[in-house]
């Protein structure tokens, strides 16, 4: 498939209803709203459910670090646990690109898509 013919996933309500029969029975998902997070965990995910019987509960921030929970340890007992923390690394690490380049921004009166911040 043409990564052209791949719909940008925007919002965590997107994420969560594409992916709702992998969500486990009384959790919530996905959240995390950034959009380049969103779009790298669903390119990951259209691998990961392949895996069968895979499940995930959350996948969000603590004290501003990425969590994911997913029952891959308990599918691969080692592998589940490296792809779980693998996937933590990346969003952490999308998550700090994209807040250094909003400071940046803001420190050039730009907002997140670069339209200049008009003062009040």
């Amino acid at each position: 498939m043409s990564p052209y013919n791949l719909k940008t996933m925007r919002t965590t309500e997107e994420f969560n209803e594409k992916y709702k029969q992998y969500i486990e029975e009384d959790h919530y998902g996905m959240d995390i709203h950034e959009p380049s997070v969103l779009a790298y965990v669903d390119q990951i995910f259209n691998d990961l459910i392949k895996i069968p019987g895979f499940q995930f509960s959350q996948i969000k921030t603590k004290y501003g670090m990425a969590i994911v929970y997913t029952n891959l340890y308990d599918l691969m007992p080692f592998v589940g646990r490296i792809i779980d923390q693998e996937l933590e690394e990346k969003i952490n690490f999308i998550l700090k690109v994209e807040y250094e380049l909003e400071n940046r921004l803001a420190s050039l009166n730009l907002d997140k898509d670069g339209k200049s911040i008009q003062p009040v």
